[in-house]
């Protein structure tokens, strides 16, 4: 016999298949997406399931394009519910009810099988910034990357007695504040990297739950792995550090390379995600560019950097962003870049006179010829080490988590280590890293059980 539940699970994936085969602009589509999501997470909430409301009632705020009444009975669930996050008692049916589900399981049992120390840091996503002084009391700071991962960390670690030796710096990989892992810090003392638009217009629209912090995981840069090189003459005239899904548009610069009328070298770099580098490939040939472009997979930082060193422009034509590393990572190459207007979650006061040009979709073509032929009009390292870059970031994380430990009465003696994103989250400096090894064994003490 079919159940309810099966019932609208049924419904809700047949539509959901059916809304990616084309049709989801359309305006009747998203009005009916956003009732059905609501009304799940309404019986969510008669059924006594909390996380699953937060689930549905976000993705009926953050799907839906449109301002439907759905999608405002859904934002106001979710302002009710992140709005209790410091109420112990709320937020610990939120992450009870989490870890009932099946997906919390598989993410315990995919982390916990990890060797240590991959199984304690995430895989080597969660960074100790600092450790926990059992005499004074003074709280350690644990930063937390990728929006996925939030999710995971509550799953792999008793989180509701980690937290009472530990601040948490949460830097989302996503601008959507609609995240039903932002529900299970109920009762932690959480700094968000908000230095994304999207992310502060989601904390504006329903409430400065957490502390914000003006930065993004493109700030933390490391000007001495992105640098400009001694004598490396310029081979490519475009560079593109991207991975191959088509949120990026490589397309859109296959299609203005054919409108050039001269032909122009542009070196790829990135790495398979939703799509692999075959379809890339695939997309330059039917626009006839494909002897133009060369494609490099899955490179190191160093090797990055001197294509960036090679190259005269940089190029940042994604629709949405959560924080671009790329784009600091040239700026710091001293390589200007032409950036889409249009890019979601985009901080548009980094791309000005000195580090670049900001096109339309009309525009690129004319930018591309513009900008080449003028390359020493900007100084983008000139600007990115006065308002970027990891000392900079780590200075002012630091004097934050000062500023909210003392308002609290609480001691802070010790700042935080430099971490840097290259790209992935690293220390800056090997002392750091073997001076809070001793954080990990700490942290394997709060480990779940695997069946827990």
């Amino acid at each position: 016999m079919m159940t309810g539940k099966f019932f609208f699970r049924k419904i809700k994936e047949t539509f959901l298949a059916w809304m990616r085969s084309g049709p989801a602009q359309s305006l009747f589509l998203q009005r009916v997406y956003g009732w059905l999501e609501f009304a799940l997470g309404w019986l969510a909430l008669k059924r006594g399931r909390p996380f699953r409301a937060v689930d549905h009632f976000c993705k009926a705020s953050r799907r839906v394009k449109t301002d439907t009444v759905s999608r405002q009975r859904a934002r106001a669930n979710l302002k009710a519910f992140f709005q209790s996050l410091q109420k112990p008692e709320s937020s610990n049916e939120i992450l009870a009810d989490f870890l009932r589900t099946r997906y919390a399981r598989a993410l315990r049992s995919r982390f916990l099988r990890q060797p240590f120390p991959l199984n304690v840091t995430l895989r080597g996503t969660l960074l100790p910034l600092k450790a926990y002084d059992p005499v004074t009391g003074e709280k350690g700071v644990l930063l937390l990357t990728y929006n996925y991962l939030f999710q995971a960390f509550h799953s792999v670690y008793r989180t509701e007695e980690l937290r009472q030796y530990y601040w948490v710096v949460l830097e989302p990989s996503d601008p959507h504040i609609e995240d039903p892992g932002y529900a299970l810090f109920g009762g932690w003392r959480v700094v968000l990297q908000a230095g994304n638009p999207v992310v502060r217009s989601g904390l504006r629209r329903l409430g400065d739950f957490f502390e914000p912090l003006p930065l993004s995981s493109s700030d933390w840069t490391d000007p001495d792995t992105f640098c400009p090189l001694p004598d490396r003459t310029k081979v490519y005239d475009l560079i593109m550090i991207a991975d191959w899904s088509r949120n990026k548009q490589h397309l859109w610069l296959f299609r203005t390379l054919a409108q050039i009328r001269r032909p122009l070298r542009v070196a790829l770099v990135g790495a398979p995600w939703q799509r692999r580098r075959e379809a890339v490939v695939a997309e330059a040939k039917k626009c006839g560019v494909s002897d133009q472009i060369e494609i490099y997979e899955r490179i190191p930082p160093e090797e990055v950097n001197r294509l960036l060193n090679l190259s005269r422009v940089n190029l940042l034509l994604s629709r949405r962003e959560g924080g671009n590393k790329a784009l600091y990572e040239a700026m710091f190459a001293d390589v200007p870049s032409i950036v889409y207007r249009h890019c979601q979650g985009l901080d548009q006061s980094c791309v000005n006179e000195q580090t670049g040009v900001l096109v339309n979709d009309a525009e690129l073509g004319d930018a591309i010829v513009a900008v080449l032929s003028r390359p020493r009009q900007f100084s983008p390292r000139a600007w990115a080490l006065d308002n970027a870059g990891c000392a900079n970031s780590t200075r002012k994380l630091n004097d934050r988590l000062q500023e909210l430990s003392r308002a609290r009465g609480e001691p802070w003696t010790t700042g935080v280590a430099v971490k840097a994103n290259r790209p992935e989250v690293e220390y800056k400096s090997q002392q750091d890293a073997e001076r809070l090894r001793p954080v990990l064994d700490h942290l394997r003490r709060f480990l779940r059980h695997a069946g827990n």
